[in-house]
């Protein structure tokens, strides 16, 4: 389906949802806390970003832009002296202006209090925060217990400190137990829940009329059409009708449609049915042939399995969760779920896995094992689940995806490269590789040179500079001073640098780079224990 939610700029679009706008903007403001649930593809996101979001904005409200957790900003983490990828992920997306060494050590309630408003009146504003995707947060990181843990501890420490506070949690319908937990643990043991479902054949008129507007006149009657025909399953037993329609799929195919559409503007029923299930079986091959490339399968095999569990009857039963385990490997049915073409449910505590809309089966039956053209998203989506693999755990998936990333910039993506080059450098720096970190760091710098963009060579310098620090001090002072010389104000430059002078055997330049970071910030915590340490080796 389609890979980008909706944003604030597409808001004109965005239609369909009136209804639930108002009932979670309703719930966020009047509650410190809210859980908003719904499945993979429902759109959750683009009801915050897209709908929510601007509304509270129209009305003056403190809100800040919605986090995710697999947000990640286009910079080396070897350059930080500590860093909590949860709450860099968080902080970073509601203070995107800000550098991450600015972040990296702020705690959220300080955050909070450097971002308070007030009304007319004096009186200080409730202020709304939203984390989304965060299943995230309510499952053991295979990569990030530590942080995972330290940043619960944070957000449930600015909970009860700050009474202003409104937050609301986005997460999967399969993770709301686990959500209730956590509300329990941050103090808040009944909190609001809105639940967001398909979309009623009403608001998907109207959405699908806002998608298929390019079309014009020309188009006029195939919003309607495509409603129904969206909404019509042919099962063995006969024809049904649904009472909802998936947002995922009518995103796809007024997508797709409207490009194909006769001139006439005239389509009979049984041809875009013909159409529709030629779409839908088109994405679900290529996704299926791009997950089984990503984990080094045949996809005629993955696309056999597939056809044979969700094809039929189990597709809308369900299957339990053991048995696509034995089939597949965890990470295929993750990324299946991600693509929208199944999602998980939970019965009597255990999980089960369903087509995400039964309208999907009639082309998953039709799947075969042909040659399946493998069309892969651009690079910063390709960029984006890298972040996401990294996240669950998965450092070769990560590293897979961004290779793939790279290959895929064109002349137009220097950004994304140098993004996506930096980000190699990062996954080998989190596995302890510090050899290939340098590598893709260095390639990284070569990429941001070229752009031109000084700041970013800086940090990749920096980045180098600290990794060397245990291994070779000497090069670490050459790799700082450079970093120093382009990055002159950056205090944590100036600290890393200070820690290479002393571990090269230069006692008296180093103390004398940290009495000069305390110079200007007194509290600066990593100049003081250099400064510390230093004296009582002196």
């Amino acid at each position: 389906m389609s890979t980008r939610a909706f944003d604030e700029p597409d808001r004109d679009v965005f239609r369909g949802r009136t209804t639930e706008i108002e009932e979670v903007l309703g719930a966020w403001t009047e509650n410190r806390l809210t859980v908003l649930h719904g499945g993979g593809g429902v759109g959750k996101t683009s009801l915050l970003r897209a709908g929510v979001v601007p509304r509270l904005r129209e009305r003056d409200r403190n809100v800040l832009p919605v986090a995710h957790i697999a947000y990640r900003p286009s910079f080396p983490v070897a350059a930080l002296p500590e860093h909590n990828h949860f709450r860099l992920a968080v902080l970073g997306s509601w203070y995107t202006r800000a550098s991450p060494v600015q972040i990296s050590e702020l705690s959220i309630g300080n955050f909070l209090r450097k971002h308070r408003r007030m009304d007319r009146f004096g009186e200080r504003l409730p202020t709304l925060l939203a984390i989304d995707g965060a299943e995230g947060l309510l499952r053991t990181s295979a990569g990030h217990e530590r942080h995972r843990r330290e940043f619960l501890d944070d957000l449930t420490a600015v909970m009860k400190e700050e009474p202003g506070l409104h937050l609301l949690l986005a997460v999967r319908d399969d993770s709301v137990e686990e959500a209730l937990e956590l509300a329990a643990r941050l103090g808040e043991p009944a909190p609001a829940t809105c639940s967001l479902d398909p979309l009623t054949p009403e608001a998907a008129l109207e959405a699908a009329e806002a998608l298929l507007h390019p079309a014009g006149p020309r188009g006029a009657g195939l919003p309607g059409a495509l409603v129904r025909e969206l909404r019509t399953v042919r099962l063995a037993g006969g024809v049904q009708t649904t009472a909802r329609v998936e947002p995922a799929l009518l995103r796809l195919a007024c997508a797709r449609l409207w490009e194909d559409l006769p001139a006439d503007g005239e389509i009979s029923a049984e041809r875009l049915r013909g159409e529709v299930n030629r779409v839908l079986g088109e994405y679900c091959a290529q996704s299926l042939g791009t997950i089984a490339a990503d984990q080094s399968l045949r996809a005629v095999n993955v696309l056999s399995w597939f056809r044979g569990v969700f094809g039929g009857p189990w597709g809308r039963a369900g299957v339990s969760e053991s048995r696509l385990y034995d089939d597949v490997p965890r990470a295929v049915v993750d990324a299946i779920q991600d693509r929208h073409l199944i999602r998980a449910r939970v019965r009597d505590r255990d999980r089960y896995y369903e087509v995400q809309h039964p309208r999907l089966i009639e082309p998953i039956g039709k799947l075969d094992g042909g040659a399946v053209p493998i069309r892969r998203p651009g690079p910063s989506m390709r960029l984006h689940q890298g972040h996401r693999a990294l996240l669950d755990g998965d450092p070769e998936l990560a590293r897979r995806h961004t290779e793939a990333a790279v290959r895929a910039c064109g002349e137009g993506d220097m950004k994304v490269l140098a993004a996506a080059t930096t980000f190699l450098g990062d996954i080998a720096y989190e596995q302890g590789d510090a050899k290939t970190a340098v590598l893709r760091y260095r390639d990284a710098a070569a990429i941001c040179e070229a752009i031109p963009d000084n700041a970013a060579v800086g940090w990749l310098l920096a980045g180098i500079g600290r990794i060397l620090l245990a291994s070779d001090a000497g090069e670490a002072v050459r790799q700082l001073q450079a970093a120093a010389s382009r990055l002159p104000h950056e205090l944590s430059i100036q600290t890393a640098l200070g820690q290479a002078l002393w571990r090269s055997g230069r006692t008296r330049a180093a103390r004398a780079v940290f009495e000069d970071v305390l110079g200007h910030d007194s509290r600066n915590r990593e100049a003081l224990i250099a400064k510390r340490a230093l004296t009582g080796t002196a």
